[in-house]
């Protein structure tokens, strides 16, 4: 597990943090490859990782997937997965589906937690992402 440290650099969210800082992120980091059209996350599932999207897009949507209520379409470099963080109970409150073959970096939500509460910077920007998103 971990990937290199140059990898975060793309992800806004951890601008003005030096390798150092973001070592315990990539040390921590798992690298997955995801096919079109694969659901990445369902709705209602507990969350138990976030996801930095790295290459492709992907469809968020809410309800069945025959009739999906869709509520983005996201492309990267981004963040998948975090509004299971906010959920003491950690239930993914959309689905995410592939658009295209994926790359993302997956973390542990609690491993996640641990770096946002150091950060204070990471934290003001993952909630504009959140309060955009919601």
């Amino acid at each position: 597990m971990g990937v290199d440290v140059s990898r975060l650099g793309s992800f806004d969210f951890f601008a003005g943090l030096d390798k150092q800082e973001l070592s315990f992120i990539a040390a921590n980091c798992k690298e997955i490859k995801v096919s079109s059209g694969t659901v990445l996350i369902q709705q209602g599932q507990v969350g138990k990782e976030v996801y930095l999207l790295e290459e492709g897009s992907v469809q968020v949507y809410r309800g069945e997937a025959s009739s999906p209520n869709i509520q983005a379409v996201l492309d990267a470099p981004t963040i998948l997965g975090e509004m299971a963080m906010v959920d003491p109970e950690r239930i993914r409150t959309s689905s995410i589906v592939s658009l295209r073959d994926l790359r993302l970096l997956s973390i542990p939500i609690g491993t996640f937690l641990i770096f946002v509460r150091a950060y204070p910077s990471v934290k003001e920007k993952l909630r504009q992402v959140m309060a955009a998103r919601s």
